[in-house]
């Protein structure tokens, strides 16, 4: 989940800044509300977006204790000023749309404390992917 809006988010940002900057979400203009157009800093964002998705894939699809608990707090550590920066600024927006951004970004942090937890109490090693910790991918014993 937190890979797919990752994803949905920095390929827009980092291949159509402007409008991304103009008409994210669906027209509504939640990034533009913030401040005005910088192409570098925009593109840049979309680019830590789309690095941070595959961080967050492949634990996904390589659910390992160590790789899930990085990748969760990486997300934790991306998205809590995001929201802590939106909750202050929220008078940019209508109140409708302030009310939404704010809880899909709370949704984020929310979302990466439950991997971060859940993934703290498996076992280490590859023991959540089933294999031993001393297996290497691909390896059979």
């Amino acid at each position: 989940m937190l890979a797919a809006q990752l994803l949905a988010l920095g390929g827009p940002a980092s291949v159509a800044p402007r409008w991304f900057f103009d008409w994210f979400p669906f027209g509504a203009g939640w990034v533009a509300a913030g401040g005005p157009y910088n192409q570098h800093l925009l593109s840049d964002l979309g680019y830590a977006y789309l690095a941070l998705a595959v961080v967050l894939g492949w634990a996904a699809a390589r659910p390992v204790r160590e790789l899930l608990l990085a990748a969760a707090a990486a997300s934790v550590v991306a998205n809590t000023p995001h929201l802590l920066f939106h909750l202050a600024h929220a008078q940019a927006l209508p109140v409708v749309d302030s009310v939404a951004e704010n809880a899909l970004l709370a949704l984020t942090v929310v979302v990466g404390l439950a991997v971060f937890f859940a993934a703290y109490r498996l076992p280490a090693g590859n023991a959540a992917a089933g294999q031993a910790p001393t297996d290497l991918p691909g390896e059979r014993p």
